[in-house]
C-alpha cells in the first residue's frame, strides 16, 4: 500500500506540474495554517472570489524588557513601530489580472497609492470600501490607502509562474510537518528536501552536506532557519512558492538564510522570508544568485536584507529591513530590478563597514518605496559607507527611484583612521525626491590620503531638477571634503 500511495503521489505531483505549466494564473491556498492572516483586507483576482487570494498579517514585535535575545536599544524601534502592521499576499501569473481589494473599513475619502510608481497603475474605486487594479506584469507592489496607509500597507506579490518545480518526486525526500528532528530523518543517500503544504517547524537547521536542493512547495509553511556551513554545503538550491518566518525563532537566535565557511554558489528563488529579527540573507561565499525573493517583516536593528559576496547576482527581489537593506561588499556584484523599503536605521546600499573591497559592481532599476530615516547618521542614505579600511572602486547606479520623499542620499563619509579608496562612481538616471524640510546634508567626504576620486552624475534628478555644477550645493546641501572630480553629464 505504501508503494501504491507513492506513485499515485508522484503522478499527482506530475500531474500537477504538467497543469500548472498551462495556466494563466496560480494560486496558493492556505491549508489550515495557523498562521496570522488579516483582518483589514480581502483580496480576489479577476472578479472571481473563488479566486481569494490569502493575505497575511505580521505585526511589529511587543516591546518586553528582558525579551530572549534582546540587546541594546531595541526599545526604540518597537516603540516607535508599535502597532504598525503589514498585510500580504501572493500568486503567479503571465499575461493580465484584475486585483480586487475589499477593505474592512470605509476608504471613500481616501487616496489609494500603488507603488512603484514606475509602473503608473490605475486605481478604479467600486464603492466605499472596494477598489481595483490590473497588473500586466510581474513585480512587488504596495498598496497605501491615506496619507497613513503605510502603517497598514498591503503588499501583493505577482511572481512568474514555475518552471522548476520538481516533477519526479521518487527523486526527493518528501516532508510533512517537519519539526525540530527533521535532520534524524535524513538519509546520506537523500539529495533534495520537498517541504509539503502545510506547516513545519524546523529550527535552525543545519543543512547535511549531501542535500542540494530544498524545494518549499507553494501553501507552505515553514519556521526555522537554514545554514548552509562548509564548503561541502555548496551548490544548494532553495526555492518554490512557501514561506520561510522566523516567527518561532527568539530575537538574532539565527539569520534566516546562511552560507558560510566556504559554501558558494547558493541559489535562493521565489521564497518568501517573513518575520524575521536578524539577516534576512547571508551568503558569505561567492558565485551566489538571490531571484525573486520577498523580505518582509524586520523591525528591530540587525535586521539586514542581503549580503552575497564576490560574483552574485540579486535580482526581482522586494526587501523591508531595518538595517542594511543590500551590503555591496565583493567584487563584480549585480544588483537589478529591486523593490526597497527601509526603515529608520540602515542604508540601502552599504559600501563598507570593516576593510571590505568592491570592485566592479553594477546596481540598476532600483525603487525605493519609502526609507524612513529621521537622521542622517553615519549609516544612513540611499548609499552609505560606514566605516574606513576597504576599497570601493568602478561602481555604477543606474536606474535609481524614490517613490516618496528621503531625508538625503548621500553619507559618503567613512569613519575611522584608515583610508578608504572610493573611486570612479557613475551615478546615472537617478529620480530622487527629498523632503528639504528634515534640513538634513548629503556627505561626500574623504580622507587626506584616499580623497574621493571621479564620481560622475548623468542625468540626476532631485525634485525634478537635473544637478550640475552650479546647483549641486543647493540641491544636495552637501558637506564636501577631500573630493576632487565631481562631473555632470
Amino acid at each position: 500500500m505504501k508503494i501504491i500511495a507513492f506513485i499515485f503521489i508522484n503522478f499527482l505531483s506530475i500531474f500537477m506540474s504538467f497543469a500548472s505549466a498551462g495556466e494563466n494564473l496560480v494560486l496558493y491556498p492556505e491549508a489550515n495554517l495557523e498562521v496570522p492572516q488579516s483582518d483589514l483586507y480581502r483580496v480576489y483576482l479577476n472578479d472571481d472570489k473563488n479566486n481569494s487570494l490569502t493575505i497575511y498579517k505580521n505585526v511589529c514585535n511587543k516591546y518586553s524588557r528582558g525579551m530572549i535575545g534582546e540587546e541594546k536599544y531595541d526599545d526604540l524601534p518597537l516603540t516607535k513601530f508599535k502597532d504598525r502592521s503589514i498585510h500580504w499576499g501572493r500568486f503567479s501569473f503571465q499575461g493580465e489580472v484584475e486585483v480586487i481589494v475589499e477593505v474592512n473599513k470605509n476608504i471613500t475619502n481616501k487616496e489609494i497609492k500603488i507603488f512603484p510608481s514606475r509602473h503608473a497603475i490605475k486605481v478604479k474605486k467600486l464603492g466605499a470600501n472596494k477598489f481595483s487594479f490590473k497588473l500586466n506584469r510581474t513585480g512587488q507592489f504596495s498598496v497605501e490607502i491615506g496619507k497613513d496607509g503605510y502603517k497598514e500597507v498591503l503588499l501583493i506579490f505577482a511572481d512568474p509562474i514555475e518552471n522548476n518545480q520538481p516533477k519526479n518526486l521518487q527523486e526527493w525526500k518528501v516532508i510533512e510537518n517537519a519539526n525540530k528532528s527533521l535532520s534524524s530523518s535524513i538519509l546520506g543517500s537523500d539529495t533534495s528536501l520537498y517541504f509539503k503544504k502545510g506547516l513545519h517547524n524546523i529550527g535552525v537547521f543545519k543543512v547535511p552536506q549531501n542535500i542540494k536542493n530544498i524545494y518549499i512547495e507553494g501553501g507552505a509553511w515553514v519556521y526555522g532557519a537554514f545554514i548552509m556551513d562548509g564548503e561541502a554545503c555548496s551548490n544548494v538550491k532553495i526555492f518554490g512558492r512557501g514561506v520561510l518566518s522566523g516567527g518561532k525563532l527568539h530575537l538574532r537566535e539565527s539569520h534566516m538564510i546562511e552560507a558560510k565557511n566556504g559554501a558558494n554558489g547558493i541559489v535562493i528563488d521565489g521564497i518568501v522570508i517573513a518575520d524575521y529579527s536578524f539577516y534576512a540573507v547571508r551568503l558569505l561565499g561567492k558565485d551566489n544568485t538571490v531571484s525573486w525573493t520577498k523580505i518582509l517583516g524586520g523591525w528591530i536593528y540587525n535586521c539586514d536584507g542581503i549580503a552575497a559576496y564576490a560574483n552574485s547576482t540579486i535580482k526581482n527581489c522586494f526587501i523591508w529591513a531595518n538595517d542594511d537593506n543590500i551590503k555591496i561588499y565583493r567584487d563584480n556584484i549585480v544588483v537589478e530590478d529591486i523593490v526597497c523599503w527601509q526603515l529608520d536605521n540602515g542604508a540601502i546600499f552599504q559600501l563598507n563597514w570593516s576593510n571590505s573591497v568592491a570592485k566592479n559592481c553594477k546596481i540598476c532599476r532600483v525603487d525605493i518605496i519609502r526609507a524612513e530615516w529621521e537622521s542622517d547618521r553615519f549609516n544612513n542614505g540611499i548609499l552609505s559607507c560606514r566605516n574606513s579600511g576597504g576599497i570601493d572602486e568602478n561602481f555604477v547606479f543606474e536606474d535609481v527611484r524614490t517613490d516618496t520623499p528621503v531625508t538625503h542620499i548621500f553619507r559618503l563619509s567613512p569613519q575611522g583612521k584608515k583610508s578608504q579608496i572610493i573611486k570612479n562612481f557613475l551615478f546615472k538616471d537617478w529620480n530622487i525626491l527629498i523632503d528639504y524640510s528634515k534640513n538634513k546634508k548629503n556627505y561626500f567626504e574623504g580622507t587626506k590620503k584616499t580623497p574621493l576620486t571621479k564620481i560622475v552624475f548623468e542625468n540626476f534628478k532631485v525634485n525634478g531638477k537635473i544637478l550640475n555644477k552650479e546647483n549641486m550645493s543647493e540641491i544636495l546641501k552637501t558637506s564636501i571634503l577631500n573630493c576632487k572630480k565631481f562631473e555632470f553629464k
